[in-house]
């Protein structure tokens, strides 16, 4: 039997590929839930066969894109994917040369940083580096949020500011500052941010965090070749 064909809005014709579809459904669902899925509820969300979502499943997990929970039987993604997007990319590039600025960073400050790129229209933490002191905030790496609501989202859709102070809009009593990373009409677009408690007794004044960003942010240009 032939694909159906369906055409879209664009020049080109689109062919529906079900085996694919399935596949990438199962990826989809998987990498959305917080906690893995077993057979059957994979078929529950997706509504298809078990049968279908098992045989996919199978070749899934023999070419490494899921795991599967040798105890419960349930499924979760590995980090294929995230290997494969980055290996030949700019992000790649970044987090390699971002890392040790990043550290030294959170050594001087003694508060978490971590880095956000915009990514299909959402602000996307793709690294962060944790504070050595026991009592920290940190953003959790793949954390996705709204980007006019983040004070890095704000600096990477305006094209006129490079660093950036302000009142958390999402977490009450935290301070941000963040400081851009590369150019908006660059291959390497970033912000390199810090968050931290306001009223944590030993909190630092923005002027300070701002101060040591554009150090680290200063290094990783160094590395990146970036002149600013």
């Amino acid at each position: 039997m032939k694909a159906a064909r369906v055409q879209t809005n664009g020049n080109s014709p689109d062919y529906a590929v079900p085996a694919l579809e399935k596949g990438l459904d199962i990826l989809e669902a998987l990498a959305a839930s917080p906690v893995p899925l077993s057979l059957a509820e994979l078929a529950r969300d997706l509504n298809r066969g078990s049968a279908q979502i098992f045989r996919m499943l199978v070749c899934l997990e023999r070419r490494a894109y899921l795991r599967r929970d040798v105890v419960s039987g349930k499924y979760a993604p590995t980090l294929r994917l995230y290997e494969l997007a980055h290996a030949h990319s700019p992000i790649g590039t970044l987090l390699e040369v971002a890392r040790e600025p990043m550290r030294a960073l959170t050594l001087k400050l003694r508060e978490s940083c971590h880095l956000g790129v915009i990514e299909r229209g959402r602000l996307l933490v793709v690294a962060r580096e944790d504070s050595p002191e026991s009592v920290r905030l940190s953003i959790e790496v793949g954390g996705s949020f709204d980007p006019r609501k983040t004070a890095s989202g704000r600096l990477l859709t305006s094209h006129e500011e490079s660093t950036m102070t302000a009142r958390d809009e999402t977490i009450e009593g935290v301070d941000d500052a963040v400081v851009r990373i590369g150019s908006p009409d660059g291959v390497v677009h970033a912000a390199l941010a810090v968050s931290w408690l306001r009223s944590h007794r030993r909190a630092k004044k923005p002027v300070t965090v701002l101060a040591a960003l554009k150090q680290a942010a200063a290094a990783i240009h160094q590395q990146l070749g970036i002149k600013k």
